[in-house]
Formats: C-alpha cells, structure tokens, sequence
C-alpha cells in the first residue's frame, strides 16, 4: 500500500487500527514541523526530540479522539504540540526559574534541520499568526504572550499583571475567540 498517497485523515484511520506505517507517515509528514515548534519554544533540541516523540505516542494513543469538529487535523496536532511543550516549560520552570524571551522566539522559525520547504510553510503560518496577534487589543494580546509562550497559568498572569482572575480569564477568552475568529477566515481563504 502505497501509505504516502493517503490523506491525513485516512492515516489517522490507520493509527486507530493500530497501523504502525500510517504513524510513520505522519510522523515524516510533520515530526520536523512539530520538532521546530517545540525548539523554538524549548531552546533544547534534546528536549525537543522528546517533546516530538511524545507528541506522536499521544496521536498513536489518543488518534480515535479525533473529529472534524476539533478544527483542521494539522491545528488539532500542533495544539497537541503546542500543549505538551508548555507542559515541559511548566516543569522546566518548577525545576528553575527560567523565562523565554517573546513570541517572535517562539514563531520565528529558522533553523538548519529543517527543509526549505517547511521553513516556507511555518514562515507563512508564522506571519498569520503575527498578524491576528497585532490585531488583539494590548491587553488581550498581553494575556495570550504570557500563556502560550511563557507557560504561566492564568492564576500566575493574575499575579504578574496585578489583574483580577476573572479580567485574565475573559482576556484570554475574548483573544482566542478572535483569533481563532481571524486564522480560520485566513486558513478559509487559502483553500
């Protein structure tokens, strides 16, 4: 079977039968992606393997749990990747203190493991996101940097800002209702 022809969700299918070759698939699909994501986040390509490896354990366990209703197959695994490498900076920070510097770090994705072409394709959603960011008022905007890219929980937000709980929580809310809002219309546009 020619596994490289199959479409994402066919290869999902796969994995829920326990299809070793459609996880391979994927992983040569997008471990690079999900790799460059968790480096860029991490600063540790050693930890980045680890990040990429349980990411991919998580997809061959949890790969039933999928649904259309979940977004796009590639938001619903990065957000996979995305949460298990806030997960290790959560731990890495309990172990030391230790912050990143801003999203740009984060987003900005160029390195020399990884190929032209998937450089071109984080650059592309790297500025898609950039953009829906700079269109988030300061406050929301401030919120989603501290979350995401710092890996601090709403409750430390609260602390670090002097904000009360419940002002971080509708910030962070009302910023990912828009932007999920502004990437869904860019990614709407592109197919």
């Amino acid at each position: 079977m020619n596994y490289q022809g199959l479409e994402d969700l066919e290869l999902l299918a796969k994995i829920g039968e326990q299809d070793r070759e459609a996880l391979a698939t994927l992983y040569d699909r997008y471990g690079r992606r999900v790799f460059a994501l968790a480096v860029r986040m991490l600063k540790d390509p050693i930890g980045s393997e680890e990040v990429t490896q349980d990411v991919f354990m998580s997809l061959w366990r949890r790969g039933a749990s999928y649904t259309s209703k979940k977004g796009k197959f590639t938001t619903w695994l990065f957000s996979i990747a995305h949460n298990r490498t806030i997960d290790e900076l959560r731990k890495r920070r309990r172990d030391r203190s230790r912050e990143n510097d801003d999203i740009d770090d984060h987003l900005n994705i160029q390195s020399g493991d990884i190929s032209p072409a998937d450089t071109a394709i984080a650059q592309s959603e790297y500025a898609q996101i950039r953009a829906a960011m700079d269109e988030l008022p300061e406050e929301q905007k401030n919120v989603i940097e501290l979350s995401y890219f710092k890996g601090l929980t709403q409750t430390e937000i609260a602390s670090k800002t002097g904000q009360p709980l419940g002002t971080v929580k509708t910030r962070m809310r009302l910023a990912l209702k828009k932007l999920r809002s502004a990437l869904s219309a860019e990614m709407g546009a592109q197919v």
